[in-house]
């Protein structure tokens, strides 16, 4: 399993909510296998969204498996532990979270929208800044593989000779595997050989940089990207490109229990940071005896905010998003507890 946030955000509601429940794909082909929310209305997602008047309203991405299919109580744990990653000490009142599930590229992916708001108070609540976030999930996504047997796409034996996009339509996936398959068979063993034998199958080699090929498609279209391993300006083949493979496979392997244990302190030191954070930006107010006073005073109060400071955006759903689910985040925790790693591997 990988993690991919997207770039965008700045739009309305009904582009990511759109795009996760149509029928068709982005390049308008209909899915082989139907969306399926997991969680979350994409009606409210999109409502709460289109409220907001921030430059960046919602946050997207995916965790994307190499695994068809897995646990259904898999993926409800997942789910809790990376809303845990992105919120810890938060409760499910304060956020929402829509996840759709995608199956129709042959795989796994667990797509979910986060529009860009603390529900209770209506303040900006920014799930992933990049620099200060990434190294706290990446050790989730190394503690996470690790617990669930996902495949780990940092493992040198998963590293492919061809490396495909998320978002690659179906037809060019296929042609990109069929033409490495033809490399292979024939033995290739450097970037010369390959951009010769390119042009051997008839196709036209438009541009090369070091990590990528691209090959015209059709007149006037959009080039086909070729990269991967064998398509690496600096790719080698033969029994010195095998020895040096199978050497850092087998460093890998012996290196996993020490990248575990690192993962779990990067983790626990970054959720630290990220709810206190948290804690300090969307105080949580204090228990008050619910007698009939309090009651009536802080609905009073509640009409009042709203007509005064014009703060719908947040509070207006806030009744229609809250959630009764428990917070059970399986493994890993959303307070920095990491639960059900097994630190020997047999």
């Amino acid at each position: 399993m990988l993690i991919k946030i997207h770039s965008h955000g700045s739009g309305g509601g009904s582009g990511p909510t759109g795009y996760l429940m149509s029928e068709k794909d982005h390049a308008g082909k209909v899915r082989e296998v139907a969306p399926e929310v997991l969680r979350g209305d994409p009606a409210q997602t999109r409502e709460l969204i289109d409220s907001l008047d921030f430059k960046r309203k919602y946050t997207s991405g995916v965790l994307s498996f190499s695994e068809a299919n897995i646990k259904p109580e898999q993926k409800q744990k997942i789910m809790d532990s990376w809303e845990g990653t992105l919120f810890p000490g938060m409760d499910k009142n304060q956020y929402s979270v829509l996840w759709v599930e995608h199956r129709d590229k042959g795989r796994l992916e667990l797509n979910f929208v986060v529009p860009n708001v603390e529900l209770q108070t209506g303040k900006r609540l920014q799930p992933y800044f990049d620099k200060a976030d990434r190294n706290r999930v990446d050790a989730w996504q190394t503690l996470t593989n690790h617990a669930h047997g996902l495949t780990d796409p940092k493992d040198p034996e998963r590293v492919n000779a061809l490396t495909v996009s998320n978002n690659l339509p179906k037809d060019r996936q296929e042609a990109a595997e069929a033409i490495t398959r033809g490399l292979l068979d024939l033995g290739v063993e450097n970037r010369a050989q390959v951009i010769g034998a390119l042009s051997g199958f008839g196709l036209e080699v438009v541009r090369e940089t070091k990590r990528n090929i691209s090959i015209k498609v059709t007149e006037g279209g959009l080039n086909l990207r070729l990269k991967g391993a064998i398509y690496d300006e600096n790719f080698r083949g033969g029994q010195e490109l095998r020895a040096a493979r199978e050497d850092a496979e087998r460093g890998y392997r012996e290196g996993r229990n020490q990248r575990v244990r690192e993962a779990e302190g990067r983790y626990r030191e970054g959720i630290r940071i990220r709810a206190d954070y948290l804690r300090e930006r969307y105080p949580k107010p204090e228990p008050q005896a619910l007698d009939a006073q309090h009651i009536a005073r802080a609905s009073t109060d509640r009409a009042s905010d709203i007509r005064n400071t014009g703060n719908e955006r947040g509070v207006g759903l806030v009744r229609v998003l809250q959630r009764q689910a428990p917070s059970d985040l399986g493994e890993i925790d959303g307070r920095g507890k990491v639960g059900g790693v097994q630190r020997d591997i047999p």
